[in-house]
């Protein structure tokens, strides 16, 4: 007779196995900390590799893995940083403006103007390759143009939409708005459909992000938004969104989409943050190793990402030397 007391699969323990307790979500101040300084770090990261023009190319003056931490440094006033670009400096200008005035969208352009003259001439911690467009616009708003026009009609780089995040994160709670106003300040230097459309799709996802979407949501929200503007736009982040999800290789569609416009770095930005939502080291180092505006990819990258993981989660290292983290810091924990 067969006997009927079956040996156990799974012999118990004297302790029932305990599930891995998952780390805590992180806090809204968390991420809007990892937003700001996110887009800091990938704007730094990234620095060094701006216009170099092939993956070949960073490879062999970086290393086979290219940048894998900060590769440019500088010594100032006392001071051992990462030092970022225009991207960073503008960002700034545009939160400092919306922390002082968040309420008149007029009040605010204008604001924002003031603050994008004094740069054109006084930047911040001195130039660092500004783009074309955005200097056309400040002379035009210097000059006296009203700034829903000073931007030029054909203006589509990405200079607009590499410092729109800033909208997602002030008017989170308002998706209408953050959209409204993230589209009226790329006319200050930028008012072709597809800066438009970047700028809409940036500040819309930041704020979906903040508001703890899943990454899919956030990524179709984020097409729907550029669509309202530029129909070519939503198709080129969809097409970057599907190449995220089925495996192509950041060595195709990163060579494609080079970011100098503002299509394409909407597009590749959505691309490196759809294929690493939980990882910013990794996000902000793909996006920088790319052989277009490779500061901007990455700035966009770096700021999805770290709000979506909060500030705990980028390298303490890169908080702590990315240029005027201090600043920054204070700067972001004003937002309410």
């Amino acid at each position: 007779m067969p006997d009927d007391k079956q040996p156990l699969l799974f012999p118990l323990d004297d302790e029932p196995a305990q599930t891995p307790a998952k780390p805590a979500a992180p806090t809204r101040r968390s991420r809007l900390l990892g937003a700001v300084l996110g887009a800091a770090i990938g704007d730094a990261m990234g620095h060094p590799t701006e216009f170099v023009g092939s993956f070949d190319a960073i490879r062999s003056r970086f290393g086979p893995e290219g940048v894998t931490g900060f590769r440019l440094y500088w010594d100032r006033d006392d001071q051992h940083f990462a030092p970022y670009t225009d991207d960073t400096q503008m960002a700034e200008i545009v939160l400092r403006s919306l922390l002082e005035e968040h309420t008149d969208l007029a009040a605010a352009m204008k604001r924002m103007a003031e603050g994008f003259v004094h740069w054109a001439s006084h930047p911040q911690g001195g130039h660092r390759a500004p783009g074309n467009a955005c200097m056309a616009g400040c002379r035009a708003l210097e000059r006296g143009a009203h700034w829903s026009e000073a931007g030029g009609a054909t203006a589509g780089g990405c200079g607009s939409v590499m410092r729109a995040y800033p909208f997602g994160l002030v008017f989170a709670d308002d998706l209408a708005k953050a959209e409204e106003w993230s589209v009226a300040h790329s006319k200050l230097t930028h008012r072709d459909p597809i800066a438009l459309a970047a700028s809409a799709a940036m500040a819309v996802g930041m704020a979906l992000v903040l508001a703890e979407r899943d990454p899919a949501w956030v990524g179709s929200e984020m097409v729907a938004a550029a669509c309202r503007y530029s129909a070519r736009t939503a198709v080129m982040m969809a097409q970057a969104i599907e190449e995220a999800r089925n495996g192509t290789k950041p060595e195709v569609t990163l060579q494609r989409l080079q970011g100098w416009a503002a299509h394409e770095a909407i597009a590749a930005g959505l691309y490196v943050f759809t294929r690493h939502p939980d990882d910013p080291r990794t996000a902000i180092l793909e996006g920088a190793n790319t052989p277009g505006d490779s500061d901007s990819i990455a700035t966009l990258a770096g700021a999805l990402v770290g709000a979506r993981c909060g500030i705990d989660a980028l390298p303490a290292e890169w908080v702590r030397e990315v240029e005027r983290s201090t600043e920054l810091t204070e700067l972001a924990n004003r937002i309410g």
